[in-house]
């Protein structure tokens, strides 16, 4: 009995079904079908149906315009999404950075624990370590692409490579001594090459070239002069025997490397490059780039005839724009052949002169508040500018300009009321009336932009280098007698004590990305001051701005080889421009590639 009554129910749910699953296929022909809420535990099941009813009225029958139901868009959160992990800070110093780690030793030799890696004859070399310095100084995926696949097939290309390394980690460390890894790689490299010269194959080949054009580079960073020109003429040797610059591989990568280095060694040298260098140099050194391409522009390299990707840059503030912009009119009026009078003559020239040493350096800020990159950015620029622009004003080369620049300074000054009832005799008095120029608005110049209000008139800086001298006087009335004013100073400034300011200010502008967009703004740096520092008796700085050069150059010669060309055959010119024979330096200037540009437009 109770098992018919279980058959009975089982039948009768069964046909309940049947009849629910038939008028639901008969309704979807009419009209849609309204659901009413369903009960939390159903609400799985009843959507299913739903979904279900759905589907099969629109592929029936579309419905009215009147039944159909608007989607409603999900509103975003407006809440802002915080980072899975805090990033570590660069420049902030956390708690674990005060002790130093120890080297791990008990899993083998740091990253090569079986020794895979091409290893130094000397024991002591790091090679593990130096490979991911080499990758920090250096590392870009242009490098990654077409150098470092050459660089490991051999142990002195591999060799070499970490070599420059040491060498740039030897300047980051201020030794004034070179380290016994950095001595012991240049010895490997040269053990290595001259074992493949004893092969008439290996001696010119590529490998073997590549290890010597690294050899270089590396002596470029370290300011090894004696072995620097040794292995100059070395590779030109063997570049001749080989056939020339056109017959080196690399997909031309090669013959770019050691010509542009060519260039910006005889720059940093103040010296004149190799002639077979220059000409592969012209040959590859001009590229039509869109307007919104990113290209390492600086004073030395706008083929737009304007910066654009300088303006465009965050790093770059409003007065660095413009020291950079009055740096390339003083370049152009003094590389202007056309013209057989001194740049310096120009009232363009002087124009652009008289702005650059007006501007304001950042130092005093510094007690002040706090300083952000771009402030050092700037900073480094004008240091450079100003370096720049006295070398051109007076046509003397770098290293000499170095030691006449003058800055201006503003310090407290005290009078009495008598002596500013005669200010306008006696002060005046003290200004060359050439100096005083309605054209030069000191209100307006961010160096004395604080120090404005009261001027009673303008002047324009004297350029004599003979003694610091008062050139205005903020003469304000005031009923006390001994009132506190500001009088403006130029004062003399050693050439050790300016590149020592421009490096401190380059350490505080964070290179770890050598400026991004502002890359070819530090090479342009690393040359300026590299010359400057040419006869410098500190070693250490003249290392130091050699090595930015040459990492900036690296960084930078892959992605855009012709831009690098460019720059170093402009910064020849204006190498040629200021020799210190105006006379010898003109004959260079009319054969220069400037020139020959100007001629084929």
């Amino acid at each position: 009995m109770q098992t018919n009554q279980v058959s009975d129910k089982t039948r009768a749910n069964s046909e309940a079904s049947d009849h629910s699953r038939s008028s639901l296929g008969s309704q979807s022909t009419t009209k849609p079908r309204t659901i009413k809420t369903p009960r939390v535990k159903e609400k799985k099941s009843d959507d299913k149906i739903h979904r279900l009813s759905q589907s099969t009225s629109s592929s029936q029958e579309a419905p009215h315009h009147d039944a159909q139901v608007a989607r409603i868009t999900p509103h975003q959160s407006t809440l802002t999404q915080t980072p899975i992990v805090i990033p570590i800070r660069s420049g902030h110093r956390y708690p674990f950075d005060l002790k130093p780690v120890p080297d791990l030793r008990c899993l083998g030799n740091g990253l090569d624990p079986f020794g895979t890696m091409f290893q130094s004859r000397n024991t002591r070399v790091n090679v593990e370590r130096l490979k991911i310095e080499c990758s920090k100084y250096f590392g870009t995926e242009g490098l990654g692409r077409y150098w470092i696949p050459e660089c490991l097939s051999y142990a002195h290309t591999f060799l070499s490579t970490l070599y420059m390394a040491s060498a740039y980690d030897d300047v980051v460390h201020n030794r004034e001594i070179e380290s016994l890894e950095t001595a012991a790689l240049r010895q490997d490299v040269i053990h290595f090459v001259g074992g493949h010269l004893t092969d008439v194959e290996q001696s010119v080949a590529d490998h073997n070239i590549i290890a010597v054009s690294q050899l270089i580079l590396g002596d470029v960073i370290s300011r090894a002069d004696l072995g620097l020109r040794y292995h100059q003429m070395g590779i030109a040797k063997m570049i001749e025997q080989r056939g020339g610059l056109q017959t080196l591989g690399v997909n031309g990568q090669l013959a770019s490397a050691v010509s542009w280095a060519n260039l910006a060694t005889a720059a940093l040298q103040e010296a004149s490059p190799t002639r077979m260098y220059v000409d592969y140099c012209e040959m590859r050194a001009l590229k039509t780039y869109p307007l919104i391409a990113t290209i390492p522009e600086s004073p030395l390299y706008h083929p737009h005839g304007k910066f654009m990707t300088i303006e465009r840059s965050a790093n770059c503030n409003a007065n660095a724009q413009k020291l950079l912009e009055d740096v390339r009119t003083m370049m152009e009026d003094l590389l202007d052949t056309n013209s057989s009078r001194r740049a310096g003559s120009s009232n363009k020239s002087r124009s652009a002169y008289d702005r650059i040493i007006r501007f304001r350096s950042v130092q005093p800020s510094r007690k002040t508040s706090i300083l952000k990159t771009k402030d050092w950015k700037y900073e480094a620029i004008r240091l450079a500018a100003i370096v720049q622009a006295q070398a051109m004003f007076d046509q003397v080369p770098l290293s000499e300009a170095l030691d006449r620049v003058q800055l201006p300074e503003i310090q407290p000054f005290l009078y009495s009321s008598s002596m500013a009832s005669h200010s306008n005799g006696s002060f005046s008095s003290t200004l060359d009336p050439q100096d005083v120029s309605p054209a030069t608005d000191l209100s307006e110049s961010p160096m004395f932009g604080s120090y404005s209000e009261g001027f009673p008139s303008n002047h324009r800086f004297s350029n004599s280098s003979t003694s610091s001298r008062p050139l205005l006087s903020s003469l304000q009335s005031s009923s006390s007698d001994v009132p506190l004013q500001q009088e403006v100073l130029m004062r003399e400034v050693s050439g050790d004590t300016i590149l020592q300011q421009l490096r401190d200010a380059l350490e505080n502008s964070d290179l770890s990305d050598c400026w991004s967009d502002m890359a070819g703004v530090l090479l342009w740096i690393g040359l300026v001051m590299g010359a400057a520092s040419n006869n410098s008796k500190d070693k250490i700085v003249r290392r130091y701005f050699s090595a930015t050069t040459m990492r900036a150059c690296i960084m930078l010669c892959f992605e855009h080889p012709e831009a690098i060309h460019s720059t170093m055959l402009r910064m020849t010119d204006l190498i040629a421009a200021l020799g210190r024979k105006s006379n010898e330096g003109q004959m260079i200037r009319n054969d220069s590639f400037v020139s020959r540009k100007r001629s084929k437009n």
